[in-house]
């Protein structure tokens, strides 16, 4: 909190003053050391020596090879993965306190509008200032930018999963899976121009297609399995075939 009432929610900004940061990491590192990096390998009642083995000393540990990689080269989707779960133990534990309240995550973890403008301009430039669902310009609001697949089917941000929609389509569409014609325009438009997308986000969001379209099959086998409805239009729901 005290580096955050000084630096704000950038990591950059005090990553730029060299003493501030070596302070935080050393405080941030005496606080894993002591209570959370020992509870990390316990799963329920069972010890799990995934991420490290046992230690002969106090205060240090040897990661298992590749972890560490994998730690840096996945870091935008393990810190997406962690905020989320976070999020839901919060409002789990604390749910009549807390109500609706929309900007939990802001609050917990600072505002991420910085991404999510960095991503609007490419959005309104592939689709022409149109909604993606209906097809008609976005009012002046300027319209939302919507999870594709929805964010509670799979809580993290994903470059190619974005699309810009007008606030009645967003509202109707909410985490409804989209019908087939919108998932095949989706699909489209993310192969032909996927690599714009990753120019104009890559510093503000994770972009790795492979990984969105693995999400989307999963997500839409999902729903065929349960005999899911998906959003066409309006209030106008379909039920998804299997092919």
């Amino acid at each position: 909190m005290e580096a955050r009432d000084r630096h704000g929610d950038s990591l950059a900004n005090i990553m730029r003053d060299a003493h501030a940061w070596q302070r935080l990491v050393r405080r941030v590192e005496a606080v894993v050391k002591e209570q959370p990096l020992w509870k990390l390998r316990t799963i329920g009642k069972e010890k799990l020596d995934f991420l490290y083995g046992p230690s002969d000393q106090d205060d240090r540990i040897k990661l298992r090879s590749g972890v560490a990689y994998c730690f840096r080269h996945f870091y935008s989707l393990i810190q997406d993965a962690v905020r989320s779960a976070w999020l839901r133990d919060v409002r789990s534990l604390n749910g009549e306190l807390l109500g609706e309240t929309l900007d939990l995550r802001e609050f917990l973890f600072g505002a991420e509008r910085n991404a999510l403008g960095q991503v609007r301009p490419i959005l309104i430039e592939l689709q022409s200032g149109n909604c993606f669902y209906c097809s008609q310009p976005v009012r002046s609001d300027g319209g939302h930018i919507d999870h594709f697949i929805p964010w509670s089917k799979y809580p993290i941000d994903l470059g190619h999963n974005f699309v810009l929609a007008d606030s009645r389509c967003n509202a109707k569409k909410r985490d409804r899976m989209p019908h087939v014609d919108h998932l095949a325009r989706w699909a489209e438009r993310n192969r032909e121009d996927g690599t714009d997308i990753i120019k104009a986000v890559k510093d503000a969001l994770p972009c790795d297609l492979e990984c969105t379209n693995r999400i989307a099959y999963w997500a839409y086998s999902q729903t065929e399995a349960a005999n899911g409805l998906t959003l066409l239009s309006g209030d106008e729901l379909l039920a998804l075939s299997p092919e």
